[in-house]
Order: structure tokens, then sequence, then C-alpha cells
């Protein structure tokens, strides 16, 4: 996974408005958890998804862990 997803995010002063800096978050996201979903395999996708399903991820992993600890606690 890349290191520099953080880079990726256009600072205040960049053309992009907040909106749609959030929308692609959500996008990511999206995208992120329909493909954990139905395990698909990031090998066949582009380059741009693959970096768009890795930014998703990260979001995604902490609730995985919170899901699998409250398990462990039942």
């Amino acid at each position: 996974m890349r290191d520099d997803y953080f880079q990726e995010i256009p600072d205040a002063g960049h053309r992009r408005s907040a909106g749609s800096v959030l929308a692609r978050i959500y996008r990511d996201i999206g995208l992120a958890a329909v493909a954990e979903a139905l395990r698909l395999p990031a090998d066949g996708f582009e380059p741009e998804m693959v970096e768009s399903l890795e930014r998703g991820e990260i979001y995604l992993i902490p609730a995985a862990r919170e899901l699998a600890h409250a398990g462990t606690d039942a």
C-alpha cells in the first residue's frame, strides 16, 4: 500500500472545493467496502482504481478491528 495517500488530498488553496474532496473520500470508502464484501482481488483493476481501494481501506480497517474485538467479548 502506498504511504503517500494523504498527499493526494488538496489543500484549501487548491481549485477543488471541500465537497469534491469529501465526495472522493466517500467514493473510495464505498468502493473499498464493496470490494471487501465481494472479496474481489485488486489485481484485475486499473492502477487508479487500486489506489482508490487502498485509500478507502484505511477508513475500513478500524471498524473491522472493533468488530473482531467485539466478537471475542461476547
